[in-house]
């Protein structure tokens, strides 16, 4: 009998060129599972390298990638500041190559820590070169999927450097980066408790099994939202799940080769003029906390929406005693026994709907999902950047 991956046949994924994104989108709680595992047995060599760094004094730390990697910084540096209690801050390497001399301070120890699937990018590497030429005392943690990328291969050998490799099969083959994004902000999230490793091991079982719990009993949902023609898709978040709205907005906009646009925003945020985007060709995600302080402001929002003259469709994502009666086209009920994991922990999970409609909708428009930029506008690793030797 043949595999099958998101409800289709493997034989029916290869014709339509879906077979990669499918299968790496279904990997993903193995992902997690085999992420931990690494972490478990490298946690004393990541342990000394971050207590090394954390011993200076006035540090910072910089939480750096491009595209979809660039949004595990957004979404892990409120992480990090509050575990570590030092200064945080996400920075696109996109930026950090045309401005350095606007994040590097010279004499501020900086953790530098640099997120790539491939670690091929031009601006990966820049960023590394231009860390090390304006920071006098620099530490350097890579995050990668590609143990062979340049990334991986530039690590310094000076002592205040470290390399996580993920598992293999994390280094999606896919156009869209899916399990290598849920999976390195998974080991952004370990790494961030590295004191408390031993105490980790119950909160990776239930967001695996959560999950599993997604893919095992929502897949027919999510296909029915990909079946509404709306050509708009806003998704909204509280700060600390920003960075994955943002990333979902971008995983709709690249399975559909840009015939869905996406934007994302802040609960809060979205009433201060970006409200203006909604209109009958629009679905909005709302995606809510399971921090019941934060989940007051964002279900305020919510029922003020459904009871106002929005008439797009909408689907919610969240625990069930906070979404229960939420009259949505969709809603994504977490089983309320499970619902005691860390509000951090969410962002793994609150990715996959996005990636999951993007699939669909991308066979819906005839595109193939593993390659669907048909006019190559976009690619896996980016093409054409060149890099200027900067003049001080």
């Amino acid at each position: 009998m043949s595999q099958q991956y998101l409800k289709l046949s493997e034989g029916h994924l290869k014709s339509k060129g879906g077979i990669h994104t499918a299968r790496e989108i279904c990997q993903q709680p193995e992902m997690w599972r085999a992420t931990y595992a690494i972490f478990e047995e490298q946690c004393g060599e990541v342990s000394r390298f971050l207590t090394g760094f954390l011993e200076n004094e006035h540090v910072q730390v910089i939480l750096t990638g491009a595209g979809t990697s660039a949004y595990l910084g957004e979404t892990l540096t409120g992480v990090f500041q509050r575990r570590w209690g030092v200064c945080c801050k996400a920075v696109c390497t996109t930026d950090i190559v045309t401005h350095p001399k606007n994040y590097f301070i010279k004499s501020k120890p900086t953790l530098l820590i640099s997120f790539a699937r491939s670690g091929d990018s031009p601006e990966s590497e820049a960023t590394i070169a231009l860390a090390r030429k304006y920071c006098s005392r620099l530490y350097e943690l890579s995050i990668t999927c590609n143990a062979e990328g340049k990334l991986a291969q530039m690590a310094s050998g000076n002592g205040r450097s470290y390399v996580f490799v993920l598992p293999q099969k994390t280094n999606d083959k896919s156009l869209a980066m899916t399990s290598s994004f849920s999976s390195m902000l998974f080991a952004g999230l370990l790494i961030a408790e590295f004191k408390k490793v031993g105490r980790l091991e119950k909160i990776v079982d239930t967001v695996c099994r959560l999950g599993e719990y997604i893919l095992a009993n929502y897949l027919d949902d999510f296909k029915k939202i990909a079946g509404f023609k709306d050509d708009r898709m806003v998704f909204l978040a509280s700060a600390l799940l920003y960075g994955v709205a943002h990333e979902s907005q971008l995983k709709l906009q690249e399975l559909t080769n840009g015939e869905v646009i996406g934007a994302s925003e802040t609960f809060l945020g979205f009433r201060h003029g970006p409200r203006v985007i909604l209109n009958n060709s629009t679905t909005v995600f709302y995606l809510i906390s399971n921090n019941p302080f934060v989940a007051q402001y964002e279900l305020d929002f919510v029922y003020a929406t459904i009871h106002s003259d929005f008439y797009g469709h909408s689907m919610a994502i969240g625990f069930e005693e906070q979404v229960e009666g939420l009259n949505c086209d969709c809603v994504v009920k977490l089983p309320k026994e499970l619902s005691d994991i860390p509000e951090d922990y969410l962002s793994v999970l609150y990715v996959l709907p996005a990636q999951i409609i993007g699939f669909y909708k991308s066979l819906n428009y005839g595109l193939s999902p593993d390659a669907p930029s048909s006019n190559g506008t976009i690619s896996r690793v980016v093409q054409g950047v060149r890099i200027y030797d900067i003049q001080d």
